[in-house]
């Protein structure tokens, strides 16, 4: 008789609870880092809560900012107060998601960074402060010339010509591509702004025509600041990306009674 088979021993596999969804989850179900690089708690929150966070912040417009002047921009971590930026971001979703905070974070920097531009050329996404070349250089006053005597007309001191000032133009520290400052074009080469700007005007008026449009047909939803269009039906709106509703008329937000701006109570 065939001696019984062993059985095979079961080790109890250990879990941890997530703070965001409640649930018990295993060591791989976690990341290896914390949110933020500037977190100090425990790994609390699972992949899958972390990215939804994220996704959720971003659809919403829910940035957060920090240190002096509002430097710091990101996404407040689930867990504590620390901002997860860049870096952090773009480890835990997906490129979707990434490039939106990307396209939010470039605008916050020109924003407000004074004198900041970014980098024209189609490939290129760098950009750094940029000192306009608005007049020339101050020049130290001329001691006062001496008193003669005499019938004699005094002739005016030699003055050296004053230099033109040069094109104001910008040049990108990562790839080398100029852009003209004065008309915020890029850079032409031996040809004066005018000259450019009336070569070149079809296409500029049809750009701006383009944007004047865009403007006139579609507002900001009050959430998430996407571009909607209102295609008929009554002015009440429903944002597809952030799922908030808002009345067109007032762009407020509807409170849990249905009312917006225009038809709740007066304060």
């Amino acid at each position: 008789m065939a001696p019984a088979a062993k059985r095979r021993k079961i080790e109890a596999v250990t879990k941890y609870l997530c703070f965001s969804c409640d649930a018990e989850r295993t060591s791989k179900q976690f990341p290896d880092y914390n949110p933020s690089t500037d977190c100090d708690h425990l790994i609390n929150t699972c992949k899958t809560c972390l990215k939804k966070w994220v996704q959720t912040q971003v659809d919403s417009s829910n940035y957060a900012t920090g240190d002096e002047g509002g430097k710091v921009f990101g996404i407040r971590c689930p867990q504590c107060v620390a901002i997860m930026k860049d870096d952090d971001l773009e480890e835990v979703t997906t490129k979707k998601v990434y490039k939106e905070f990307e396209e939010a974070e470039r605008k916050h920097i020109i924003d407000n960074t004074p004198g900041w531009r970014w980098c024209m050329a189609p490939d290129c996404r760098a950009g750094h402060v940029h000192e306009s070349k608005t007049s020339s250089p101050n020049k130290p006053e001329e001691p006062e010339q001496p008193k003669r005597k005499g019938r004699g007309k005094q002739k005016p001191a030699d003055r050296p010509a004053e230099k033109p000032i040069a094109d104001d133009i910008f040049e990108c520290k990562e790839c080398g591509a100029k852009a003209c400052v004065t008309c915020d074009r890029p850079w032409h080469e031996g040809e004066s702004c005018e000259a450019y700007q009336a070569r070149v005007k079809d296409r500029i008026d049809e750009e701006d025509l383009s944007l004047q449009k865009i403007k006139r047909l579609t507002k900001p939803c009050p959430g998430c600041k996407k571009a909607i269009e209102k295609d008929g039906g009554c002015s009440a709106m429903f944002c597809t990306r952030c799922s908030i509703g808002f009345c067109w008329n007032c762009l407020g937000k509807y409170d849990e009674r249905g009312w917006c701006k225009c038809y709740g109570p007066k304060q």
